[in-house]
């Protein structure tokens, strides 16, 4: 105590002074206590959560008025087990309010420990229970005392990691006196090891167990009217979510159960009765910080501070890494969580609520009022000036007495009498007088605390034209309830956008978009009016249940990954390039080695959040009846739609591996052959090919695995020493598949270190350097894409360099492969398979000429050609309209992320006239913007007319100026410092 005597001197000071908040409701004594409490429940250096468990859950000796038998419910059958398991699975997600499925693990049903406890008449207070008795001669001992019906299901707080019914003992022994009945508590599973549904579940199975107990049980069948669920705190909060799961049960008829072999109801209790019920696990409500001075629990600030500083240990932080000890961050507005959030309480039986003026007060008002309103008997109590569960902690106060009257009387009286005549009653009880005085039901909670409950309650997603303080807040979960900073600032920043095109939009005025950073080579034409969207580049959520992340469009894919890999997921589709962004992805197109199985990257996003031409804000997905158009449309149609802010990524589950084979040909027909015969490999989930000239070339497979054998290689590609993979390919050896295990973001990124191999032409430029490991390690630096495309730009050489991707048929590959050869000699290209989607689109759709019979219809194959053109600007854009010539008479189409010749006639033509497009620019408002042919096409005599710096014209001072430039944006760090490279072993 000695460390806190100045806290205690100051705390009795005021006290006498009647100058601290608590001295006109609490006695000297109690105020000591509690600010002690607080003290101590917050030190300045938090034990680890192991150690605070091993101090706070030891059992104390049973001794006094009480008698104790432990007793175990039974593990149930493994049928009962698998419905209990389905039961909660499809709880969750139907009452999920985000309408998410969540496919997170289900903890094991297991058997279920508890402690019979009765009041113990004619003994002391250090009495001993009766020696040499079995535990069931101690339930036959204390069912002699046993006066009442009532039977009491208890459920202990802890926050949901502390505490234990031998803790409880006090409280279960005063509840079994007042009501004269028998008290069963719970010693249900504990977090952070058993996190949310586990306690739950454990609840349900105790309550079964009571109700149709297993052959040899101490009790006989207890009928459910004689049955009370009970606890404080966390315990509360525990009886009201397995009292919202029964309803949720009756709601949708699914009230019986196999259980041990009988088809049985799952009846509602007598009642409820919770005393300080924590129901906002969020720590959201105004009273959290408003009734700080009068409670022992740390407001949310002080908690959070002091969480962050507690040590780690062998169970916390949890893996995967959560926040919040108890429920995935996730699930933390679930309401079987926090059930301050639950849609509706109708159909409950009796409920007793009871709190202080405490933290929690505002969330408990809450539940009542809602109960109250969907026509629940309520019985609300609410003790003036009194802390969190102050009769548990101050067993001596009047007020304490007054409590366990209040409850424990409720709970009598619901078994004995039933729901008789009394209607609902709110009360405030007056501190030191015990006045009772009442309060009107639609009086209850405080407005500002009922606005803001009102609030968070998270809405079906809107397409509503102007944003609402909780903007897509269904997929956020804020960390103390209100909008995280990040999300704050998105929904700041959204606002402006929104003000910003309804003021261009009554002018009619076109706007460009300034993403900050591109990995596009079109040239970029300026503009009088830009809309900077560089600050949108945050992972706004990652949804572990959903498997969805939830991102701003300047996400780049090495953000995006490191975000969803610290949750054990991974995007279905992830552009080879870390600097690609999600937004890019959309608005352009991404087709990359898994795009075989998952189609375009677009297709791999459930919903998007955009701002109209007219300024609206519209949130949609695929499958929107109103505005899955627009959803269609804008994928590929690079930014002419509309403003892309947000977007909702599906995710998949990450391995560590993945399993790469190496497939060597010998012609440009067998490697393609090949890729044709691995994406109907079902084990395969990445495929993709380099041709190395006509006579070499690679198919590589990636099979994600977890799993890698003893001697099995490692291989990454990240570090400067590592080789760039399409050379470490090459050396492949021809006649035998070989195999090798890279771990997956090494695998995603693989290309990034020389850009593929346009890094190589690098080299070719600067004529002094030589192409060797040593040099290609020393400059690393500047050979990552980001780099790159830096250099490329700043040094004016993107105007005569070739970077078309090209969807092909299958089917002419082959022959467009040889006319490549021929006219340009670009080697090596890159063979990627697709799936086809046909127009209306602005991907790259194929269509087979005439006379050539179809082997593929779903599937298209992308040939990338990189490399230089000619020097001379007319050569070089007469050799590009003979390649998109060439390209449509084999029916291929090119992307539209890179140069385009095409008239505007010709473009249109191609993607199925633009009539289907206008439509939609009229629809959504967006005629007054660029169309795509306006942003993706080149004016060929304008760039033949364009002069470059002088100093860009002398090789090799004009890539000097682009090193110099690359340099300035500093892009170099964040391939040093980023976290998803392999580190070896773990």
């Amino acid at each position: 105590m000695l460390p806190h005597l100045p806290l205690l001197l100051r705390t009795a000071v005021l006290h006498v002074l009647r100058l601290s908040p608590q001295s006109p409701y609490l006695n000297l004594k109690t105020a000591l206590i509690v600010n002690v409490l607080r003290a101590y429940i917050n030190p300045p250096n938090p034990k680890t959560i192991s150690e605070t468990k091993e101090f706070l859950n030891r059992f104390p000796s049973i001794k006094g008025k009480i008698w104790v038998s432990n007793y175990s419910v039974p593990a149930p059958t493994y049928e009962t087990q698998s419905a209990i398991k389905e039961f909660f699975s499809t709880a969750i997600n139907a009452l999920a309010q985000d309408g998410r499925v969540y496919n997170g693990p289900m903890p094991e049903v297991k058997a279920v420990e508890g402690e019979w406890t009765g009041y113990r008449e004619n003994t002391t207070g250090e009495s001993r229970l009766p020696e040499g008795l079995s535990e069931r001669e101690l339930y036959g001992e204390m069912m002699k005392e046993v006066k009442g019906k009532a039977t009491v299901l208890y459920f202990h707080g802890g926050a949901y990691w502390l505490m234990d019914p031998a803790t409880h003992r006090p409280t279960t022994t005063t509840l079994s006196k007042v009501t004269g009945g028998r008290v069963f508590s719970v010693r249900y599973r504990l977090a952070p090891e058993n996190p949310f549904p586990a306690a739950v579940v454990d609840g349900l199975v105790s309550y079964l167990g009571l109700l149709y107990p297993a052959e040899g049980a101490f009790h006989t069948a207890i009928p459910p009217e004689e049955i009370v669920f009970a606890g404080d705190s966390a315990g509360g909060n525990l009886c009201l979510s397995l009292l919202q799961l029964i309803l949720h049960l009756h709601r949708t008829n699914q009230r019986q159960i196999l259980w041990n072999g009988h088809l049985v109801d799952i009846p509602l209790p007598a009642g409820v009765a919770v005393n300080s019920p924590w129901t906002d696990v969020t720590h959201s409500s105004p009273s959290c910080v408003s009734n700080a001075p009068f409670d022992y629990l740390p407001e949310p600030s002080i908690l959070k501070s002091a969480e962050d500083k507690r040590p780690p240990c062998g169970i916390w932080p949890s893996t995967p890494r959560r926040r919040h000890i108890y429920v995935a961050d996730e699930l933390i507005t679930h309401p079987l969580v926090s059930v301050v959030l639950a849609k509706s309480w109708e159909g409950s039986p009796p409920v007793y609520i009871c709190t202080g003026w405490e933290l929690l007060a505002d969330e408990d008002k809450y539940v009542a009022k809602k109960m109250w309103e969907a026509g629940v008997r309520v019985r609300f109590e609410e003790y003036e000036g009194m802390p969190h569960c102050f009769g548990l902690i101050f067993p001596g106060l009047q007020e304490a007495r007054r409590c366990f009257n209040g409850w424990g009387g409720f709970i009598r009286q619901v078994v004995e009498e039933g729901e008789g005549e009394q209607g609902s009653r709110f009360l405030t009880v007056k501190a030191g007088t015990l006045e009772e005085a009442e309060i009107k039901g639609e009086e209850l909670i405080p407005f500002l605390a009922r606005l803001f409950y009102i609030s968070l309650s998270p809405p079906p997603i809107s397409s509503s034209p102007s944003p609402s303080p909780h903007h897509f807040s269904p997929y956020i979960p804020p960390p103390v309830g209100y909008p995280s900073p990040t999300m704050d600032k998105h929904l700041k920043a959204l606002q402006s956008l929104s003000k910003t095109l309804t003021a261009l939009y009554k002018t009619r005025t076109p706007y460009r978009i300034n993403h900050g950073s591109t990995n596009s080579t079109r040239p970029r034409p300026s503009t009088s009016q830009q809309i900077d969207i560089s600050s949108l580049n945050n992972v706004l959520s990652v949804n572990p249940q959903s498997k969805t992340a939830l991102v701003e469009p300047n996400v780049p894919m090495d953000k995006l990954v490191e975000a969803t890999l610290s949750h054990g997921l991974v995007p279905h589709v992830v552009m080879e390039f870390p600097g690609i962004t999600a937004g890019g992805g959309f608005a352009g197109t991404a087709g990359e080695s898994s795009s075989f199985k998952h189609g375009f990257f677009d297709e791999t996003v459930a919903k998007v959040e955009m701002v109209l031409g007219d300024g609206k804000i519209v949130n949609f997905g695929p499958e929107d009846k109103e505005k899955g158009d627009l959803f269609r449309g804008a994928a590929g149609a690079v930014g002419t739609l509309g403003l892309t802010t947000c977007l909702e990524i599906k995710l998949m589950d990450a391995k560590r591996f993945v399993k790469t084979r190496y497939h060597r040909t010998g012609s440009v027909a067998e490697t393609v052959e090949l890729i044709r015969k691995e994406v109907r490999n079902d084990k395969n989930d990445y495929v993709d090919g380099i041709l190395f000239g006509k006579d070499h070339g690679v198919v590589v497979t990636g099979e994600l695995t977890d799993v890698k054998p003893d001697g099995g290689e490692v291989r990454t590609f990240s570090s400067g020493w590592d080789e760039w993979f399409y050379l470490h390919a090459k050396k492949q050896p021809r006649g035998v598949v070989t195999e090798e295990y890279i771990p997956l973001a090494e695998y995603l990124f693989r290309y990034d270190r020389g850009g593929f191999w346009v890094g190589a032409a690098a080299f070719e430029y600067f004529k002094f350097v030589p192409f060797t490991k040593f040099f290609r390690w020393f400059l690393d630096d500047f050979l990552h894409t980001r780099m790159m495309y830096r250099a490329l730009h700043g040094s004016g050489e993107s105007a005569r360099f070739i970077v078309q991707d090209i969807a092909m048929p299958f089917e002419t590959t082959v022959p467009f492969v040889d006319y490549t050869a021929d006219s340009l000699n670009i080697w090596p290209l890159w063979l990627c398979p697709l799936k086809r989607r046909g127009p209306p689109t602005f991907h790259p759709f194929t269509t087979l000429p005439e006379g050539i019979e179809p082997k593929e219809e779903d599937m298209m194959l992308n040939v990338g050609v990189w490399g230089w053109g000619p020097k001379q600007p007319a050569e070089f854009v007469a050799k590009n309209r003979e390649l998109e010539a060439k390209v449509r008479e084999l029916g291929g189409m090119k992307w539209l992320y890179a140069h385009t010749y095409y008239p505007q006639e010709e473009f249109w033509k191609m993607y199925d006239g633009r009539e289907w497009y206008d439509k939609l620019r009229e629809k959504y408002n967006a005629s007054h913007l660029p169309s795509v042919w306006d942003k993706v096409h080149v004016d060929p005599e304008a760039a033949g007319n364009k002069k470059r710096h002088w100093l860009k014209r002398q090789p090799p001072l004009g890539g000097f100026y682009g090193i110099w430039k690359s340099i300035q944006s500093k892009d170099y760090f964040l391939h040093r410092n980023a976290t998803w490279k392999w580190k070896g072993e773990e």
